[in-house]
């Protein structure tokens, strides 16, 4: 399941240890929608030719010059990176799916969803799930004692 561990099996995991696994999801599909904005970027860049008018006539060539042929690496090795992260974070998904699933509280299980699944704040989850900050907290707490990573 999780592949959260520890240095010494005896060290027992903390709620701090666990919200900063249980955070690799957002981060990494937030790294993934910026490094998605710098790939059409870069795509942008491609496109753009620069063309200079003179009296003498120039010979035939390629159109694309050497600097074209540098971004287009760039980009495929920006597309083969998004690719492998992707599948990392479909993975770091999965694995807290199935850590929030095991959580027998159906609103313990709604809180953690909201918090490291869609990323929003407890002010929010407060919000929406119609509790007071405070319990939004107390709850959080009583969800991580729950989960279990790493043994």
């Amino acid at each position: 399941m999780a592949m959260f561990t520890t240095a010494n099996p005896e060290v027992e995991v903390t709620n701090r240890d666990k919200i900063i696994y249980l955070k690799q999801y957002i981060i990494l599909d937030r790294k993934i929608d910026r490094m998605i904005a710098d790939l059409e970027r870069l795509r942008g860049k491609l496109g753009k030719l620069t063309l200079t008018w003179g009296d003498m006539p120039s010979g035939g060539g390629s159109i694309y010059k050497s600097v074209d042929i540098a971004l287009i690496d760039k980009i495929v090795d920006l597309e083969a990176e998004i690719n492998h992260k992707i599948d990392r974070v479909i993975d770091l998904k999965r694995e807290i799916e199935q850590l929030i699933e095991s959580i027998d509280d159906e609103r313990e299980k709604l809180l953690m969803s909201y918090r490291y699944l869609d990323g929003m704040t407890f002010e929010w989850i407060a919000s929406e799930m119609h509790y007071h900050w405070r319990y939004v907290h107390k709850l959080h707490v009583r969800a991580l004692g729950k989960i279990k990573i790493g043994q």
